[in-house]
This record gives C-alpha cells, structure tokens and sequence, in this order.
C-alpha cells in the first residue's frame, strides 16, 4: 500500500473513523484490534484487514472504562450489517472532561484539522514540528566539546 508509506494524519483517521474491535488470542500478550470494514464499503466482506495495539486505541477511546467495544458501532454495509458483528451494541467510549488522557484524545482531534479535508496536514505537521524540535534540542544549550 503506496499511502502507508506517505507521511501524513492517516494514522488518526483511521483510528477514529474505522469500526475496530478486540482481536483476542490464546496468548493475552497477543491481543489486539482488527478492522475487515472496507473503506469502499461495499459489503463484500473482509477486505484488506488492519490492525492496531490497545495504545493505539487508547489514544482516543477510555479501554479502561470498557475494552470489549467497537470503536464505530454506527457504521454498517450495505448489505446493512454492522461492521461490529460481535459488538453492535456495545460502543467505546471517549475520555470525560476531567480524565487525565482527555488531553490525548483532543491531540488526535487537533491532528485531524479540518473535518472531511483529506489532505489538510497543517495541524499534524505543525504538532509533528514542535514535538520534533523538543525531542531533538532538549538538552542541547549544554554540550560540552569532547
């Protein structure tokens, strides 16, 4: 998938606006989240599956609160089945205002800057800027020559 090597907010769209559910394993080390919507929604199905970790997912939803969730429980196919078979009616929630990862949930709402902007990047490349700056300056003003 030539988008996935593109640098841009992505990542946060497709968190926030697929339906993902818990993919559980034998191995609880093992578990993670899955998506079979396709994008084109044109209910044929599993197509191209995705996955992402439970940090992932907690960035914008409260897993503590309720972690066996679909993410979308409002999105359907065609065909009109859900595309949370197993959890239609159990959607995840987001943080509450005084939740200490509130702030993490806002950062993704920022990232995704303008709603239904495809490639309106400004906000996450200017967050993506200042993040980079800190990570790379800090501690810098004292260097010593070796």
């Amino acid at each position: 998938d030539k988008l996935a090597q593109v640098f841009d907010k992505r990542y946060y769209q497709e968190l926030v606006g697929r339906s993902w559910v818990p993919r559980t394993s034998s191995d609880p080390l093992k578990e993670d989240w899955t998506t079979g919507s396709d994008p084109d929604n044109d209910g044929n199905g599993i197509q191209n599956p995705k996955m992402m970790l439970h940090t992932d997912i907690c960035l914008f939803y409260d897993l503590d609160a309720n972690s066996n969730c679909c993410t979308r429980t409002d999105l359907f196919r065609t065909d009109g089945e859900s595309h949370c078979p197993t959890q239609k009616d159990n959607q995840c929630i987001t943080y509450g205002g005084d939740h200490p990862r509130r702030e993490a949930s806002e950062a993704v709402i920022e990232y995704l800057g303008a709603p239904h902007v495809e490639d309106d990047n400004e906000n996450f490349y200017e967050a993506f800027r200042r993040a980079w700056f800190k990570a790379t300056m800090n501690g810098m003003g004292d260097l010593k020559p070796v």
